[in-house]
């Protein structure tokens, strides 16, 4: 089980410090934090990881993006999380800035191409102490064929896992499923509750890629209590993960408005089952 806090934009990390010590203990295995989602500047993820891991003891993956950094760069940046006993991480492309902001993208490396030099890395320089490196899925593509080569590229980079979008419906359920039996990759299952008839609507309108069922819209009437949208979130969260079970290798919750107290009730469901 992996839960994932969100960076902030200033430089107050209290909250993910909190969340993490909520967490730790209780069923959760993992601390993911995002690196800049959207290409919108947050605060590092890997030097923040280092701080959650020393202040609370909680296993960090922090999310590493080809984006903002060339190959000197992020040869540096692992020599770093190594030496601070940190080898979890997450390795994405990562989201393109916004057109317009007058901010330059690297992407002088890609994720598959930087999971290939930190697999020559393991069996190099890290070869007593490897670093497990997860993967994304964007199991949503429209050529699942082509989804499947990409992760097949993946897996012979040294993959472990994948971490999948939000998982909304039972078509994502379907390919989820067909990509596993053809890879035979542990699938980590991306669980992101929703929180309001707002942030429903948002989820389903912005986020590309993301599809929410008529069946699940349906029950996030508006002007319902934040208990009541609460309750929808953890039965709607937990539905889900049933149709899971037997397919997803585990669960990667995304904590909506660092709402972490909401995600441990989910966790409380599922682990007691």
């Amino acid at each position: 089980i992996m839960v994932e806090l969100d960076p902030p934009f200033g430089e107050n990390a209290d909250k993910v410090l909190e969340g993490a010590a909520f967490l730790k203990g209780k069923g959760t295995d993992v601390i993911t934090l995002s690196d800049s989602p959207l290409g919108r500047a947050r605060m590092d993820s890997a030097l923040l990881a280092v701080k959650v891991l020393k202040e609370t003891g909680m296993p960090v993956m922090p999310h590493i993006s080809c984006r903002d950094k060339n190959i000197i760069a992020l040869r540096g940046l692992l020599l770093g999380l190594s030496m601070n006993g940190l080898d979890n991480i997450l390795i994405v492309t990562g989201d393109p800035v916004q057109k317009g902001d007058g901010v330059k993208q690297v992407f002088e490396y890609n994720s598959i191409r930087l999971m290939n030099y930190v697999k020559t890395m393991n069996e190099d320089v890290f070869a007593g102490h490897p670093f497990f490196y997860g993967g994304a899925l964007n199991y949503s593509g429209v050529n699942k064929e082509a989804v499947v080569a990409r992760m097949k590229s993946k897996i012979e980079a040294g993959v472990s896992c994948f971490l999948t979008q939000p998982v909304y419906s039972d078509e994502d359920i379907e390919r989820i499923t067909y990509l596993r039996n053809e890879t035979g990759a542990k699938i980590i299952a991306g669980i992101m509750p929703l929180v309001s008839h707002k942030n429903a609507v948002f989820i389903q309108n912005e986020m590309p890629g993301i599809h929410i069922s008529d069946e699940i819209m349906n029950r996030y009437a508006q002007d319902l209590s934040r208990e009541e949208y609460e309750d929808i979130a953890v039965e709607v969260s937990e539905d889900i993960i049933k149709k899971l079970d037997g397919v997803a290798a585990g669960y990667y919750f995304m904590t909506p408005f660092n709402r972490y107290a909401l995600i441990q009730r989910i966790i409380n469901r599922i682990t007691v089952q």
